[in-house]
């Protein structure tokens, strides 16, 4: 009981965050919860301890659980959508309790209890209290749910359309593009899926609200096992538990767009690829260090599977972790390592394959020595190169233009602030321990990732993102050895975390002092850093040389970890809304009342798999011009309907024209002219003829017809059936 207690707390923080959200009842909540518990996380558990045995805990078996749960239910979505039996999708988790109750009770308990400590669990719960409550009161909030909103973030409404065709096609096809293959890293869009058809809530519920609270709790209950996992002390767990949900501390009294890395509302996938990572990571070593059972590979390899379709930085990490463990043992103990050789190779392949299946949005990324600083919004101010991602050579046109200082200012900014939580591992490095590699090399692949790739859409960040848990299992592992040898852990921390407060009113004050250009600014900021940096490694050298005493690790890793959850949350206390709107409100993203009221008609009166022809793939609203941004998502987002034609941002095709004639792949021209031009004569100037080939050559049988983005011809209330109209906007009936 003392130990259930705890989790009241995240529980009671939910339930107060969906009452102050007010557009999601207790029913569906209930529902939700129920599904998550029975549908994945039961399931996934029992799976877990046939497979191999429990953790000795419950907490985080079930972190471990969910993910082998997920997967599992993933292999049966594949299944039962491809036969079109979505809806008896229940019966494949239902399958696994029934075959355990009757024949493998026994994995319900665990026969050898190895119980944490209560202060484990309150950390835990304290840090998954302040995830869920960032997420309800800082994001969700920022993000009503159509028809609600005034605007909507392009994301929400490309991972909606994803959802909508996942429900109904396997394998799935573009939305916004009818008949031609997703190439996307859609596994997390897929558990969605999964959770609508059992749960039959609507997707918009689920992808908006629902989706993603269990799997940051999930996220943190594997990551504080991964912690613990390869440092063998409880602390080290909560540790990395509290430095994931740290860093949103600020969305509590401020509102954000998404929150903060390495988690993310935004980005499923990321969340769901990193949770399968650090799940694989954990199998990895106690199947390669610790003699784990040989029937873990068989939940191994399908989380791997889902971890690849999820985010294309997974399998690399793991694959580079895996290797440099390898080599460590080559080289420490003059023996081949098959085993670790094999298992690499194993991943090798499962990359391979989910990278050229699922694995999409990689085209038109390129090398370019640390283009992700281009990303930053003073970037152009401190260097005065205002270069495209994609554009410039193999090394930052900024740093080949000789503006080191800039450059150098920046990158301190970005190590010491933003990414702190993805390097604070390292300490690791040298130990006389294969694990201690194995995490090493996740961390220099992701590292190398981040600062090599040049993504169009600064992707490269998810490299470093991935990397996260890894790092703070590191970071944990290089403090608790620190903590042992001084012997007094606890001055320790109170010491680090009242400097990292000092250190936090110092960088805020400094980005508060007003400045003649950003350049300038960026400078004072640069020098508040650098003082702290300064200030830290003084202290921890008195602290060696004069007082004589270990601990200077712990202290450097808590101080490195707290400082900028501290700053962020001061900034947000003291300077405002970050974002200055209560809600997303960005005109480029603008819907219309009558354009989402249109959508949601056009979703219910309409067949799942019918396809629409429309004139909405350009954001704003408006007549269309060469250079708009193509990431209009309203028939297949809202709608939830393919498309002969909408946005193609999202597109490899579009995404590998990165750069063409001075555009963002984003305002690319369409790689189907023809389809477009198809579209614009049947609403303009429409003719028998025309619309006979919209139904025979591409099933069309709707038209959804805006008219700020063009004109609409009168005569198709002649040539077509008007079903509904409302402001600006008409849908028409071709019929079957």
């Amino acid at each position: 009981m003392k130990r259930s207690l705890p989790w009241l707390l995240p529980m009671l923080v939910a339930a107060g965050g969906f009452a102050a959200l007010g557009d999601v009842e207790a029913g569906p909540l209930l529902k939700y919860a129920g599904y998550f518990a029975a549908a994945i996380a039961l399931p996934g558990t029992l799976l877990l301890r046939a497979a191999w045995r429990s953790t000795g805990n419950w907490a985080e078996d079930l972190g471990l659980g969910s993910v082998v749960g997920a997967t599992w239910q993933l292999i049966g979505w594949a299944i039962f959508t491809a036969l079109g039996w979505q809806r008896w999708l229940i019966v494949w988790p239902a399958l696994v309790l029934a075959v355990f109750a009757i024949s493998g009770r026994q994995h319900f308990r665990i026969a050898d209890p190895k119980p944490l400590p209560v202060a484990w669990t309150w950390g835990l719960a304290v840090s998954a209290a302040v995830m869920v409550g960032a997420t309800t009161y800082g994001v969700m909030a920022y993000h009503p749910m159509p028809p609600h909103g005034e605007a909507y973030y392009p994301d929400l409404l490309y991972h909606l359309s994803m959802v909508q065709e996942l429900i109904r096609s396997v394998p799935p096809e573009t939305p916004q593009v009818v008949g031609e293959p997703l190439e996307y890293h859609w596994f997390a869009n897929a558990d969605m899926a999964a959770a609508v058809d059992v749960t039959r809530l609507t997707p918009m519920v689920v992808l908006f609200r629902l989706w993603v609270l269990p799997w940051l709790v999930v996220a943190l209950l594997v990551c504080a096992t991964l912690a613990r996992t390869v440092s063998r002390t409880w602390w080290t767990g909560v540790l990395a538990a509290l430095a994931l949900a740290a860093p949103q501390l600020f969305l509590l009294v401020d509102t954000s767009v998404n929150l903060a890395p390495p988690v993310s509302l935004l980005s499923p996938s990321q969340t769901f690829g990193m949770v399968a990572a650090v799940a694989v990571a954990v199998f990895l070593i106690h199947l390669l260090f610790k003699e784990g059972s040989r029937w873990l590979w068989l939940i191994t390899v399908p989380v791997a599977i889902v971890g690849g379709g999820s985010k294309p930085t997974v399998l690399p990490l793991l694959v580079a972790a895996v290797g440099l463990a390898a080599l460590y043992l080559l080289l420490t103990t003059r023996r081949i390592p098959w085993r670790l050789i094999g298992t690499a190779a194993v991943l090798l392949v499962v990359g391979a394959i989910t990278f050229v299946t699922v694995a999409g949005s990689t085209s038109g990324s390129r090398l370019q020595f640390l283009a992700v600083l281009k990303s930053l919004p003073v970037y152009p101010a401190a260097t005065g190169d205002r270069t495209q991602p994609g554009a410039g050579g193999l090394i930052l046109p900024a740093l080949a233009h000789g503006e080191v200082i800039g450059t150098l200012s920046l990158l301190l900014g970005l190590l010491l602030t933003l990414q702190a939580m993805a390097w604070a591992g390292f300490g690791v490095a040298g130990r006389k321990d294969p694990v201690a590699w194995f995490l090493l090399g996740a961390m220099i692949a992701g590292w190398l990732g981040y600062l090599l790739v040049d993504h169009p859409s600064v992707s490269e960040s998810y490299f470093v993102y991935t990397v996260a848990p890894f790092s703070l299992a590191g970071a944990g592992w290089f403090a608790a050895t620190s903590a042992r040898a001084a012997g007094r852990p606890v001055p320790i921390a109170i010491a680090a975390f009242v400097l990292s407060i000092v250190y936090a009113g110092l960088l805020v004050w400094a980005r508060g002092v007003p400045a003649a250009s950003p350049g300038r600014q960026l400078w004072l900021s640069t020098r508040m850093l650098l003082v702290v940096l300064g200030i830290t490694l003084i202290l921890v050298l008195a602290w060696r040389l004069f007082f004589r005493q270990a601990g200077g690790g712990m202290f450097v890793v808590l101080v490195l970890l707290s400082t900028a959850p501290i700053s962020s949350f001061l900034q947000s206390a003291v300077r405002g809304d970050t974002e200055k709107a209560p809600t997303y409100r960005a005109a480029r993203w603008w819907v219309y009342p009558d354009e989402a009221a249109a959508a949601l008609w056009l979703g219910r009166h309409s067949a799942p798999t019918d396809v629409v022809a429309t004139n909405t793939w350009c954001r704003p609203a408006g007549p269309h011009a060469p250079g708009c941004d193509a990431r209009g998502y309203l028939v297949s987002g809202i709608a939830g309907r393919r498309a002969l034609i909408e946005g193609w941002a999202y597109t490899s095709q579009a995404m590998a024209k990165q750069g063409d004639g001075g555009r963002r792949y984003t305002e690319q021209p369409s790689p189907w002219p023809d389809r477009v031009a198809l579209t614009e004569q049947a609403l303009t100037t429409p003719t028998t003829d025309v619309l006979a080939r919209l139904r025979d050559e591409y099933g069309v049988r709707w038209l959804y017809a805006d008219a700020r983005n063009g004109p609409v011809a009168p005569a198709l209330d002649q040539l077509a059936v008007r079903r509904h109209s409302v402001g600006n906007v008409v849908i028409y009936d071709l019929g079957e």
